[in-house]
């Protein structure tokens, strides 16, 4: 059974995103806090756009604005948007992370609760119900809520908590593929494949060089991209092969980059490049998944200059590791 969506249903909530998107940080004003010689006058630039003034603040201060703003704005998402069940396509990447958190705490959330995102589609409460009941996949969806109870097991049975994230990986984008085919939307299906080309990648270039290549590759490697697992799984692929598989995608750049730091880089930039092709949509549950990422961006990039900046981290080197903005 399909979801197909009305793109009319988004009209209202489109038109309320593109004005929010267009007070988001450009470019030209991230080049303004980077050029400032201190972290307040950083934090001055910021303020001006809208931010809170974080200029007495130390970086568990920022962060703790930077997520605040983040659920605010997803709770926000979460309420409006027309079909609830494209919310994973938004926020399930919270959820698994705090499947993680709450996997790796043996279920004790006091433990990490500071860990905890609000972001998510579900309750911290919520993954807890499943991570104590094994019998119940509560209000999760189904393939999701084993996976926690897989993981659960796993990291009893190995002591392994890399075995318990990569199942929880798996079973995100399996549902994050679910939810875009049974939207029947191309641009939503071509991004999940895309990001799990970018996921493939990334293990494939962190694990070129380890003498257990073979065994991290079974376990990190994702399905559904559009580089097949059989053209990727091989241990002996070099980086040359990798570049040459990896071509044809949007990531060809990123394929050949000297270094993680650079390879994440022109990832995000690449997939920020497709991403923003739904500026061309003018409502539709593109005009979401675009107001999404372009949010997270310019959290991760706050979060790269002020941080660095208090931290007293040079103005080249936290340019190198900035994204590019959506606006």
């Amino acid at each position: 059974m399909s979801n197909k969506i009305d793109e009319s249903n988004y009209i209202c909530l489109s038109a309320i995103l593109r004005a929010k998107e267009a007070r988001l940080l450009s470019m030209e004003r991230m080049e303004r806090m980077l050029s400032k010689s201190s972290y307040a006058d950083a934090c001055r630039v910021a303020a001006d756009a809208g931010w809170p003034d974080m200029s007495e603040m130390g970086v568990d201060g920022i962060n703790a604005v930077l997520d605040a703003r983040r659920t605010e704005e997803f709770a926000d998402i979460r309420d409006m948007i027309p079909d609830k069940a494209l919310l994973p396509l938004v926020c399930l990447q919270y959820d698994c992370h705090n499947a993680k958190v709450l996997v790796k705490s043996g279920g004790d959330t006091s433990r990490s609760a500071s860990l905890f995102s609000a972001a998510g589609c579900y309750t911290v409460e919520e993954l807890q119900e499943v991570y104590d009941n094994e019998e119940s996949g509560g209000a999760l969806p189904d393939g999701f809520a084993e996976a926690i109870h897989e993981a659960k097991r796993s990291l009893a049975r190995t002591g392994n908590p890399q075995l318990a994230d990569y199942l929880l990986d798996r079973a995100y984008f399996a549902e994050l593929l679910k939810t875009a085919q049974l939207a029947e939307k191309p641009f939503l299906e071509t991004y999940v494949r895309s990001h799990i080309d970018k996921v493939n990648l990334r293990s494939l270039l962190r694990t070129l060089d380890m003498g257990r290549r073979g065994d991290l590759l079974a376990n990190a490697l994702i399905e559904g991209g559009d580089v097949g697992l059989e053209q990727i799984s091989d241990p002996t692929l070099t980086k040359e092969d990798i570049a040459r598989l990896y071509a044809v995608t949007i990531f060809a750049d990123a394929a050949e980059a000297p270094d993680m730091t650079s390879f994440e880089k022109a990832a995000d930039n690449a997939e920020k490049e497709y991403i923003s092709g739904g500026s061309l949509i003018p409502y539709g549950p593109e005009v979401v998944l675009e107001y999404a990422a372009a949010l997270e961006n310019e959290i991760v990039s706050l979060r790269i200059i002020l941080t660095g900046k208090r931290m007293g981290i040079g103005e080249e080197t936290l340019r190198e590791r900035l994204r590019e903005s959506y606006v």
